[in-house]
């Protein structure tokens, strides 16, 4: 019964397993500041800059029809940053606009087919954002105890 147990729960993962594409870091106009540095993986994106003056976005796409969490945090120390998630139409799912510092949570259904962009705006800015995703799913299957 046990074996049967754990091929349930991996099988059930593997159906949970996240199912978001994420997509680069694409700069409207290039980069401009020489300190910019940033990073993305399966689950997050992220960036540290010292004159942040122009857009940048990364791609989301999902398998199927999913509900997403986002998590977003900006930290500013000088000038503004706009954080927003847009789909392909301009439709805005979340946006901050600070000058110090935004945390959005935030659980937002994204559709299969449909491309998505995390848009960063800075002027002159100063400071950090992370912006973490994770397949609602994937979140409950996390929580598994054995006996």
């Amino acid at each position: 019964m046990r074996k049967l147990s754990i091929l349930v729960v991996l099988f059930s993962a593997i159906l949970n397993a996240q199912n978001i594409k994420s997509n680069g870091t694409h700069f409207v106009d290039g980069v401009k500041d020489k300190k910019w540095s940033n990073s993305n993986g399966d689950d997050f994106t992220k960036a540290s800059f010292s004159n942040f003056d122009g857009s940048s976005y990364v791609f989301l796409e999902v398998d199927e029809t999913t509900l997403v969490s986002f998590e977003s945090f900006a930290k500013v120390k000088a000038g503004n940053l706009e954080v927003k998630l847009i789909d392909e139409e301009d439709q805005t799912y979340f946006y901050c606009k600070t000058s110090k510092q935004c945390e959005v949570l935030k659980d937002i259904t994204l559709e299969k087919g449909k491309k998505y962009r995390l848009y960063f705006t800075g002027k002159n800015a100063k400071g950090s954002y992370k912006v973490n995703f994770k397949n609602q799913l994937q979140k409950s299957t996390s929580k598994v105890n054995f006996k």
